[in-house]
This record gives structure tokens, sequence and C-alpha cells, in this order.
């Protein structure tokens, strides 16, 4: 890392900064091959083309060095900031922003906030990008949702960069790293796009999407294979967010029913099916485990569910509900695999076998590694279409 980051030491961002990207990938996948022993062999972990510049999203944080503006990395641990140049990992269009947002902020006396002080104006600011159009979100956190001169600030800023198609401003008054609430669009409109696997999506300031939409692809893919869908299948996608993967598995189905907490994510969900012209999705915004036992009580019945919960793992009432119906196969998707291996067990002792599991490296120079896993079951008469129940184990 050393011959791409020169503050790779004192930056905590990149915890596996010290090996090259062969023996990453080496260590993680030796890492899953202890986790998963004797539940499943461990395939080859599919490695990212590129290891360097994959991030989608930045969120810088600034400082007054010499009377000057800079931006660089926050440590939460003790509230500093690390001021580079340019991260590694963020894509050139993001590095090249953030200088310019550094020189505009000077320009029009924006002081960057000071966590230990408390006091300055801009907190942080988030740089989203979509890859395949190229269009750019700027979100500016700060400690109002307004500032003079907004106008001629982001006339000069699209001047300079060209791609950038929205500006939103959000208040925070937060100790901690946020993405702000009273969000304002300041310049252009509140969302970009971008293609992913051949779908367009919606992305607003506070949108949930992969980090790493390449190796995305790769993992959205292998998890759909696995599945192995036919035009009968009716599927499950339990913690849906935007409805990616439920979205990019409808044409090879019958049906696909999204579930979600997270209410603007479901709304997100919809209009990304109406912007891609999809008729055989729906979505809830729901508690998973009580749209499931509704669902159940309606009729439907699923052959498969999809299943990429939040780093925590699945909700155990959640994994009671899904074996309960009996819903033969199960494609778990994890950004944590202790979790998920933790889950696995629960499911192996409803009847479920592990039939395989491949890794994807979402995440380069860092120690996180993404995990599917094929799971199945054989159906026991007609209990797919039984009520869920909700008593304890």
């Amino acid at each position: 890392m050393e011959n791409y980051c020169k503050v790779y030491k004192k930056c905590s961002g990149c915890q596996l900064s010290n090996l090259d990207y062969l023996s990453q990938v080496k260590l993680k996948q030796s890492n899953l091959r202890k986790l998963f022993s004797n539940l499943v062999k461990v395939n080859k972990i599919l490695p990212a083309a590129s290891p360097l510049n994959y991030r989608n999203k930045a969120q810088l944080v600034f400082k007054k060095e010499k009377g000057k503006t800079r931006f660089g990395i926050y440590q939460s641990a003790n509230k500093g900031i690390v001021l580079t140049p340019s991260c590694p990992l963020h894509t050139d269009t993001a590095n090249e922003i953030a200088a310019t947002l550094c020189m505009l902020f000077d320009r029009f006396s924006l002081a960057p906030f000071d966590f230990k002080r408390r006091q300055g104006f801009i907190r942080s600011v988030v740089i989203r990008e979509g890859f395949m159009t190229g269009e750019v979100l700027i979100n500016i956190i700060a400690s109002k949702n307004t500032f003079s001169k907004e106008k001629e600030f982001c006339e000069r800023l699209s001047t300079f960069h060209p791609c950038i198609k929205s500006v939103i401003i959000t208040e925070s008054q937060s100790e901690k790293l946020t993405c702000g609430g009273n969000p304002r669009v300041i310049f252009g409109s509140e969302f970009i796009t971008d293609t992913l696997c051949g779908l367009d999506f919606k992305i607003g300031y506070n949108t949930f999407y992969q980090i790493n939409p390449v190796q995305t692809e790769v993992l959205y893919s292998t998890a759909i294979k696995m599945a192995n869908l036919t035009k009968e299948d009716s599927v499950l996608d339990a913690y849906c967010g935007i409805g990616t993967i439920s979205l990019a598995c409808a044409k090879d189905c019958k049906k696909v029913i999204g579930v979600e907490l997270n209410e603007s994510s479901i709304e997100n969900a919809k209009e990304n099916c109406k912007l891609n012209n999809i008729t055989n999705a729906e979505f809830y915004a729901n508690d998973v485990k009580k749209q499931i036992k509704t669902l159940l009580n309606k009729g439907e019945r699923f052959d498969i569910c999809f299943v990429d919960p939040p780093r925590m793992g699945c909700d155990i009432e959640f994994l009671k509900s899904i074996s309960s119906a009996e819903i033969p196969k199960i494609v778990y998707i994890s950004c944590n695999p202790e979790t998920q291996v933790r889950d696995l067990r629960y499911l192996k002792k409803q009847g479920y076998e592990i039939k395989k599991q491949q890794g994807v490296d979402m995440f380069p120079y860092t120690k996180h590694i993404e995990s599917i896993v094929l799971l199945s079951k054989e159906k026991s008469g007609d209990c797919i279409r039984m009520s869920v129940p909700t008593n304890d184990l």
C-alpha cells in the first residue's frame, strides 16, 4: 500500500494495507476455511478485478492546516482526522472533487467543523458516484442546512466538475458522522442514477447501495446462479433494501416479493421497479418475520428465499419463520461470515442442508469479506401454506 498511500499507517481505514492483494485474498480464504469448518467446503474466493479505486461512496472530513482547508479520513476513536491528498480506494473523480471542495470552502469562508472543540460549519461531505452513468451526488453535512451564496458555490463547483448532477445539504448536530437530516436540494435533482446488473437504480443522499458496484455484480450474479431459478419459482427477498436483488432475479422467476423494514428503501424499490418496467415484483415495508406470516396466511408459497441481512445477522424469529415455512432453498448473503455461521448452525438444526459456500472479495485492503451460502430442505407435505408459529423455542 506504500506505493499508493502515504498515510496508510496512520489511517485505520485499510486494515490489510501491510499486505499485497494476493496475500490479502489468501488470508481471507484461510479465515473462511476456519469459520466454515465442519459445515461446508469453502470455494476459492472470487477476487476483485481491481483492488483500488473501487468505492462509489466517499465520506470525507475537513481541517484547516496552515490557513488552508484540507480533507481527510475521520477516526472515531480519538475524534481525529488523518489528512491525505487522495485516497487510493476512492475514485479519481472523488479525490478531485474533494480537492475542489477544499478550495471552495476557503473561498466562501465555510469553516470545517472541529469535532473536539465542537465548532465550525462543514461537518463532512459524502460523494456518491454512479460508476456506469458517471453521475455524481454531493451531500454536504453541516451544522445548518443553509449558507450564504449557495447558488454561486454550486455553480463554481459544477463548472469544475460537470459530472455533478446533485448537491444536497443536510443538517447534523451529532458527535458522530451521519448523513444528516432536513435534506434540501441546492443544485440539480434529489437523486442520481446508476446501472447495476443491467438495471437502472435511483440513488439518493441516504440510499443504501453497495460500495463496490463492480464486485456487486459478481456477488449478485453468483447468488442468483446458485439459486438456479426457474420460470415457475416464487421468490422471497428478505432485507431487500432498494430491491437490487429482487429486480435482478425478476426476469428469471415467476414472481418475487421483497420485504424491508425501512419505508424509504421500499419506496425506492417501488420506483426502481417502475423505472425498469418490471411487473412481477412486489414490495412491502414491514418487519420480515411479520410479513412472512401475513403472506403465508394469504396462501403465498415460496420456492426460494434470498437473505441479505445487516452485519448483526438474522433475527432469530425470522429464522424460525422461514424454517417453519419450509422454503425449499435459501441463498444467504452475508457481509459478516461470523454471524452467518451462527445462523447456519440454527438452520441446520431445523433440517436445512448446507450445500455450497462462495466468498466474494468486495472490500480489498480491508478485513471484510462477503459470503454466499446455499441451503436446501425437503418439503414435508403441504406445510408451506401453514401459518408461522410465534411461540418461542
